[in-house]
């Protein structure tokens, strides 16, 4: 065995006296550590990386004393300097011990190594080999941490450091280079390796894109076309109006990897309509891709366009195509074609349709899952894009789904489906997508559906060729999931493509037993207990080992799978059924604990043994633990199934879900509580026997508890599974659950309106003014405002193009103005913290108005009445009078008056849902004792703000009204009749009578209609 020199090697590291006296000693222990594990430990524990880290500050700060600013340009001589060897040497060594092994991240850690580290990135300041090596040692770091045990396997701090505004300017730099040699395309591949790994939070994906670093990726995204020869005809003409002409991009060169850019371009857009726009009008995707008409030379081009329009298959005359679906096959689009609908039916699985955002970050929890973001169905007049052209990117990014292969298929496919989900693609793109993007993705996972050979399982490293095709079937799983949640006409292309087996199978594979989990540490012939003892210095010490990557394949196909099943099951209840007889529910309650036990057949299985602390032998099972994403998806997926009775009753009752959602509601992590409560709204819409066994293991404790918690999502959820729960309940267990709520905090949650009209009268805008498309009902911030200021907009947010390109001027082009102001009010409404704070109140409003609502829909008219006045008791019937009024006046914040401080008013009208859920709570008051009636009609300001609602665009406000009515005017007895009689006419003297009929007559809704008939019917001919 060769002798292993530690000491000499390390004593003369640390009484080197120069350059070249360190350089000699790291290129020693660079040739000691490369490709020996047991070497690597023995080093750390002996101390080295303390040595490494201080070589490396030294010459950070004395490069930083020599250009006395850390971003400085500096002139460098072409030849490396001994201090840059030192420095490269340092960092290649750094580098080997992050590569792929999780247990050397606690000391690296403990060093401070990733501060040490990023300053190296910049190009300004370094050698383009050491901005290569230093990228390429966080890289490691980055993948070694997503293979570690949980616990440490938070990438969290990693994304903090890289992406915090000091160091954003260097990765836009390094994206900005011109050159073409490897090394510069390397520094671009790792940059976008490590963007689409760590950029997961909407305040990281925000930053990167006012940094400008979405630009320079959307710049390199548009290389791509010019080198494929595929830019717009006429591209340079039309940008010479712009100044566009100039940015038009050079090729891609050969070696440049459009998969990665695709990967870091999804990761900053996704999931948000700002970003997704700020993508569309980069300055080089306009240039590139313009909006322009276009007329193909040869006349047969549109003969297979015409053919199918005279066939009767849809009309493409209102739409002339454009340059880029010239490149795309005839797609016959049925008359009905729209874009993909939302969720309005019941019971919703987004968050409240009144609501922006909920849960951390920019999207609601099902977006996560499913695709749908609840926020776009209610989305303002100022994000319609009616009448804005579609981007050519979206086509051409079809065409290249069609026209590439493997990772670079399905990234470009990820990029579109974060473009259609934001709603830039035209109504026809979903036909489109139906079929020309979902079956190359549908064949990429057959074809990558492949089984795990057992060496490979146990693998500490694996050939690059098996985790591309890895992350290929992780990402395609995961884009079909996102990209189908809210179409039916994607869910039944996916459906007959037979991905409900698929999935099924693919989420069995995961369960499987694991024959490793743990990364087995290799043999030495030193005991454990000498290499790391814990009294050593934390960067002496070694940390647990991580886990094999086949494992963390399967962790990651799980949560992909379960995404899918939560997707194909939000809509049509067939496949739900297809889905529960796939026997995918057994997985699906594994997924739900974090640590599930072993099935029977695991059991019968022999162990290979238990992991010791120092990870020496890996673990039999796969159950060991589900993460918490795992554990949300599974919660989603849960939910999705929860929207069919018949499955609650009877698959959800025999696998006992009761139990695992009971313990999730309890979770620390308050994210996996808002999924747990998202899924227990589904579950407790019908009294059945799962819901039972959650009220025995105390139910309504729990969700009272969290409807008191200062994290509006789960609060959100809590009252909304109340609600739920309430409709079902005898009056004694609502009086218990009313209770345990308190009717105090009820009342708060229904009436606070302070603290959103001090945010909004504080808030720093401009807003936009109201438009002809907007409807009072429905506009949630609708501006009194007279003209605005452009100025005022530009100083609250400035376009990050703008910046970086100075020879760009938003005033001079019309396009690039209309894309900045669009831009600026996107960005608003989307990160201004004012009006996510008024779209969580009026969401808990709402689901609070329901609980009342619930709370008095009662069958039995005695006890409906005992419910009314317990309810009246314990609220004040005055104050809840008083606060339905309330909801239903305009509000003018920001001014102390409207004449005095016009342009500083923001005017709040009522929301549909809440006055929906308000009309309601009256319907039932009214449809107890007389008595009730009589007060409900003695309440004339409220009946007033009622009446103007009789003209909402919004049907279920409509259909709510009538009834409200119908039910005014009701005779209970003879002894009714003469009250009846003067409920009727004082409903008449208000205006009711007259609106009634004109509905009746003209209301373009037929159950509306039919509504309305019957009120004018009781109105007018009160009965027994």
């Amino acid at each position: 065995m060769t002798t292993f020199h530690t000491p000499p090697i390390l004593s003369q590291l640390r009484g080197a006296k120069s350059y070249s006296e360190q350089a000699t000693a790291l290129r020693a222990l660079k040739d000691e550590i490369i490709g020996h594990i047991n070497r690597k430990e023995e080093w750390i524990c002996s101390g080295i990386l303390e040595p490494l880290v201080e070589i490396l500050r030294k010459n950070i700060q004395s490069l930083a004393r020599s250009t006395g600013k850390e971003h400085s340009q500096v002139v460098r001589s072409d030849e490396p300097s001994e201090e840059d060897e030192v420095q490269l040497l340092a960092l290649q060594i750094i580098a080997s011990f992050a590569y792929g092994n999780a247990a050397f991240l606690a000391p690296l850690h403990a060093v401070d190594v990733v501060a040490t580290i990023i300053p190296a990135i910049s190009p300004a300041n370094n050698p383009p080999q050491i901005v290569l090596t230093a990228l390429r040692a966080l890289r490691n770091i980055a993948a070694s941490t997503e293979l570690a045990a949980e616990g440490a396997n938070d990438t969290t701090a990693l994304s903090n450091a890289l992406f915090s505004s000091s160091w954003l300017a260097a990765l836009y730099a390094i994206l900005s280079q011109e050159q073409t040699d490897a090394v510069v395309q390397e520094q671009k591949r790792l940059v976008a390796s490590l963007v689409s790994t760590l950029c997961k939070s909407p305040a990281h994906q925000n930053a990167l894109a006012d940094a400008g670093v979405l630009d320079a990726f959307a710049t390199m995204l548009a290389s791509f076309a010019v080198g494929r020869g595929e830019v717009i005809p006429g591209a340079g003409v039309i940008g010479r109006g712009d100044g566009l002409a100039s940015l038009i991009p050079a090729p891609a060169p050969p070696n440049a990897d459009l998969a990665l850019t695709f990967a870091a371009l999804s990761a900053i857009v996704s999931n948000s309509r700002f970003r997704s726009y700020m993508l569309l009008c980069s300055p080089s995707i306009l240039a590139v891709f313009p909006s322009a008409e276009f007329s193909p030379l040869a006349v047969h081009s549109r003969a297979a366009w015409d053919a199918l329009e005279a066939n009767g298959f849809g009309n493409i005359r209102t739409r002339d195509p454009g340059a880029m679906d010239y490149l795309l096959p005839a797609v016959p689009i049925p008359p009905s074609a729209s874009q993909s609908r939302g969720y309005n039916d019941y019971p919703p699985l987004g968050f409240s349709m009144s609501r922006d955002n909920l849960t951390t970050g920019s999207r609601s929890s099902t977006f996560k899952f499913t695709g749908v973001d609840s926020s776009r169905s209610h989305a303002s007049g100022e994000d319609e894009e009616a009448d804005e052209p579609e981007s050519p990117l979206i086509p051409w990014l079809i065409h290249l789904v069609r026209s590439t292969n493997g990772l670079e298929r399905v990234m470009a496919a990820s990029l579109l489906t974060s473009l259609f989900k934001a709603g830039f693609a035209s109504p026809e793109r979903e036909q489109m997508l139906a079929v020309l993007v979902i079956p190359p993705l549908w064949r990429l996972m057959k074809e990558h559906d492949k089984e795990v050979p057992a060496n490979v399982q146990q693998a500490t490293f694996i050939e690059p060729s098996m985790a591309r095709d890895w992350a290929i079937m992780e990402r395609t799983t995961d884009v079909l999931a996102r990209l189908i949640g809210e179409s039916d006409t994607l869910q039944q292309v996916v459906h007959d493509c037979g991905v409900v087996q698929m999935v099924a199978k693919l989420l069995k594979k995961s369960c499987d037993p694991q024959p490793a989990q743990f990364v087995l540490r290799p043999w030495s012939a030193k005991p454990s207990s000498e290499v790391g003892s814990k009294e050593s210095s934390p960067a002496c010490r070694l940390g647990p080992v991580g886990i094999v990557p086949a494992y963390a394949h399967r962790i990651r196909m799980r949560e992909s799978a379960l995404k899918l099943v939560a997707s194909m099951a939000t809509l049509s209840n067939d496949y739900r059924e297809t889905l529960a007889e796939a026997d995918v529910v057994p997985y699906i309650m594994k997924s739900l604990s974090p640590d599930p036990e072993k099935s029977e057949e695991v059991k019968d299985q022999p162990s290979s043994g238990k992991v010791t602390d120092d990870g020496t032998s890996g673990k039999t099972s796969a159950y060991d633990h589900n993460p918490n994403s795992v554990i949300m998806a599974a919660c989603h997926a849960i939910r999705a199934l929860a929207r069919s009775p018949r499955i609650v009753r009877t698959t959800l009752r025999d696998h006992d879900a009761a139990a695992p959602l009971n313990k999730l509601l309890r979770h620390p992590d308050a994210e996996v509580q808002i999924a747990a409560s998202g899924a227990v709204i589904n579950i407790v819409t019908s009294h059945n026997d799962v819901v039972a066994s959650l009220i025995e293991l105390g139910l309504y404790r729990t969700l009272c508890e969290h409807a008191h918690s200062l994290n509006p999502g789960l609060r959100l959820n809590a009252l909304w599974a109340l609600k739920h729960l309430a409709l079902n309940l005898d009056n004694t267990a609502k009086k218990a659950c009313l209770e345990e709520l308190e009717p105090g905090w009820l009342v708060q949650l229904i009436s606070d309106d302070t603290s959103e009209e001090e945010a909004l009268g504080n808030r720093a805008r401009p807003e936009r003014r109201p438009t002809d498309a907007d409807d009072d009902d429905e506009n949630m911030d609708a501006d009194t405002l007279d003209e605005r200021d452009d100025d005022a907009a530009q100083r609250a947010w400035t376009w990050p193009a703008l910046a970086h390109y100075p020879s760009l001027s938003a005033n001079a082009s019309p396009r690039l103005q209309q894309a900045a102001a669009k831009l600026a009010a996107l960005r608003d409404a989307e990160l201004n913290p004012a009006r996510r704070a008024r779209a969580d109140s009026l969401a808990i409003q709402e689901q609070g108005l329901g609980f009342i609502r619930n709370l008095l829909m009662i069958p039995d008219p005695p006890g409906q009445a005992d419910m009314v006045d317990h309810l009246f008791t314990e609220m004040g019937q005055d104050r809840l009078f008083a606060i339905l009024t309330d909801k239903l006046k305009v509000r003018v914040v920001g001014a102390a008056n409207r004449r005095a401080s016009s342009r500083d008013a923001l005017v709040l009208y009522p929301q549909a849902r809440i006055v929906e859920n308000l009309a309601y709570i009256l319907v039932n008051m009214a449809a107890g004792a007389p008595r009730h009636r009589q007060l409900v009609v003695a309440q004339t300001e409220l009946l007033k703000l009622l009446g103007a609602h009789l003209s909402s665009k919004d049907r279920g406000v409509r259909m709510a009204l009538c009834q409200l009515l119908a039910n005014l005017a009701w005779v209970d007895c003879e002894g009714d009749r003469a009250p009846s009689s003067q409920r009727t006419a004082e409903l008449e003297r208000l205006g009711f009578l007259a609106k009634l009929e004109g509905m009746e007559a003209g209301d373009a809704d037929f159950g509306v209609r039919e509504r309305a008939k019957a009120a004018v019917s009781q109105m007018k001919a009160p009965t027994l």
